[in-house]
This record gives structure tokens, sequence and C-alpha cells, in this order.
């Protein structure tokens, strides 16, 4: 993804992107602060939701797969909390407090959630990790250079994840020999769909919300929660599908409407 100099959508269509916390109007700083805090929150919560799994998976591959998923989350709640720093010492503040929160803490209720089975693992990944790339795919090229410049790489880290969690559950619905390994099959693959999917779904947020304006209008995010849940719906709801499982109904285990 190429990342212009000038913002390319919102209220600040064609300036010059914003380099440093001193360039910002207080509502701007405000808005992008709320959104760098949540990104960090979900990478480090993640990270503590892997880590009972790492090494617990059936195969080599899965294994191997789940700490370099584990490390590519660490690695960006870091870069998350190096941004948060460049704020000063509310941003700094913010910073030290991600670091301490636990399970039953963090900001976003589907991340205080265990893992309580490898396909349940896989399921996140296929669910939720496709949801963390449509947030991130909203901020490519967003109006904050060092954020856009971080999403180049952190997008293609999310879709591998997602990607990873797909041919897992599409294994565990048609693949015998992986069915064996697991020790499971389309019954729990779809216990774990109808698990992560309404989390999926409250993760973008209430529909009417005027933090999502700010954020397109001040052109850190392209789409409003709505627009993007929606998007995503159309992408997972096919996927679902095509693998032979039954998706869940979107209304179903909500908690944010």
């Amino acid at each position: 993804m190429r990342v212009s100099r000038s913002v390319e959508w919102g209220e600040m269509l064609g300036m010059r992107k914003v380099e440093t916390h001193e360039q910002m109007p207080e509502e701007y700083r405000a808005t992008l602060l709320k959104i760098i805090y949540a990104l960090a929150s979900t990478e480090f919560a993640s990270v503590e939701q892997h880590q009972p799994w790492i090494n617990q998976g059936p195969t080599p591959e899965d294994r191997y797969i789940q700490c370099q998923i584990a490390a590519d989350e660490a690695h960006q709640g870091f870069i998350d909390c190096r941004l948060l720093r460049s704020f000063g010492k509310d941003g700094a503040e913010k910073a030290d407090e991600l670091l301490e929160l636990r399970t039953g803490e963090h900001p976003i209720a589907a991340f205080n959630v265990t893992f309580d089975s490898w396909v349940e693992t896989v399921g996140f990944c296929f669910i939720m990790d496709l949801v963390a790339w449509y947030h991130l795919h909203a901020m490519e090229n967003c109006s904050y250079a060092p954020l856009a410049r971080e999403m180049t790489s952190m997008v293609h880290e999310e879709k591998f994840h997602a990607s990873f969690g797909e041919r897992r559950i599409r294994d565990l619905v048609k693949n015998k020999e992986y069915q064996k390994v697991a020790k499971a099959g389309k019954s729990e693959a779809q216990a774990a769909v109808d698990k992560w999917y309404p989390h999926a779904l409250d993760t973008f947020g209430k529909a009417e919300s005027k933090f999502s304006d700010l954020a397109v209008g001040y052109g850190i995010r392209r789409w409003g929660n709505e627009e993007l849940r929606e998007m995503y719906r159309a992408e997972i709801d096919t996927k679902i599908a095509q693998i032979g499982l039954t998706v869940p109904d979107p209304q179903k285990g909500r908690s944010v409407h």
C-alpha cells in the first residue's frame, strides 16, 4: 500500500498528513489516542489469550504458526505503545497502563474471553483476526503519517492470521486426516464459529457513534462502524457458508448495537 504525503479523505482532504502530536487539533488528538489505545489493548490481550495454546497445536505447523501469531501481536502492541508515547505524558501513561492489564480488565469484551480448546483458538483466528484486518485496513493511508506507515506491515500480518484460522476451520470440516490429529470435526468448528461471531460483530462498536464519525471526518479511518461491520459480514458470512458451516444469527448473543 502506497503511503501518500497528503490526506486522501475527510475534512482535511488535500492537506499534508499529520506527523507529530504538536500539529493536531485537540479533538483530533483525543480521537487518535483513543484509537491507538484500543488497538494496542487488543494486541496484548490477544497474546494473553493465545499464550496457553502455544506449542499445543496438533501438528508442527500449527505449533509454529501459533508462536508466530503471538509474536506478531506482541510486536504490533509495542509499535502502538511507541506511538502512544510520542504523544507525551498522557500517551506514555496509557502505554504503561496497557502493559499492566490482564484478562477481565481489557477494554474490549471479546479480548477477555478465554480459548477453551485448540478449535476455539483457530476459530478466533478465522473470525476475530479478520475483524482486526478490517479495522487496520480502514486506517491504511490514514491522515496520521506514523500510523499510516505502520499499517503497511500490520495489515498483512492480520490477513495471515485470519487465513490460517480459515484454513484450519475448513480442515476441521473437510479434512479427515486433520480431524483425526485434532480430535475434532465439523460440530466443534461450528461451535467455535458460534462463539466468536457475536463478539466479532460487537467489536465494530455502536452503529450510531460520534467517535466513529470523528475518526472518519479527520481521515483517521476510511469507514464508520456500521459500514465496516457490514463489509466484514459480507465476507465472513460467505467464507462460513463456503466451508460448509451455518452462518450464525447476526442478532443472537450481541451486546453492542
